[in-house]
């Protein structure tokens, strides 16, 4: 993709949490648009979520770290950064929560050729000071048709 371009996109989003031994996996296809403004490339979409309502994502890629903004139902605004523990707010119908966020890995590829990517972000998260397990999203995603 080059500088400044955006494109209509396909996207596969996976995500697990792992916590006391127990594994809870969701998967879930919408629409959204990838984006690129020099050196930053944005991913754009929206979902449901159950019993709250329409969020809007935007997930902004750079080379020092994502950082995942939403708005909607629920916002918030977290940045994650390899190798460090960064703080934020989430905001929800039911109030607000103080998070923490541990990032041990971040990925992403775009292949230009195929117009397919994929992004890969593996963090451990602490709400309102409580170790909620190690979390993992994989968002693969294609040019849409």
């Amino acid at each position: 993709m080059d500088q400044d371009t955006e494109l209509s996109v396909a996207l596969s989003i996976s995500s697990e949490v792992h916590f006391s031994g127990e594994k809870e996996k969701h998967h879930t296809k919408t629409d959204g648009k990838l984006y690129k403004k020099g050196d930053v490339t944005y991913l754009q979409y929206k979902e449901e979520i159950e019993g709250a309502g329409m969020v809007n994502n935007v997930i902004k890629i750079t080379h020092a770290g994502i950082l995942i903004i939403r708005s909607g139902s629920v916002s918030m605004k977290q940045k994650y950064l390899i190798g460090q523990t960064t703080k934020g707010m989430y905001d929800s119908p039911y109030g607000q929560l103080w998070m923490e966020t541990t990032t041990h890995q971040m990925n992403f590829r775009w292949n230009q050729q195929k117009q397919t990517g994929e992004l890969n972000l593996a963090y451990e998260l602490v709400l309102q000071g409580e170790h909620t397990g190690k979390h993992r999203i994989k968002i693969n995603f294609q040019e849409a048709e």
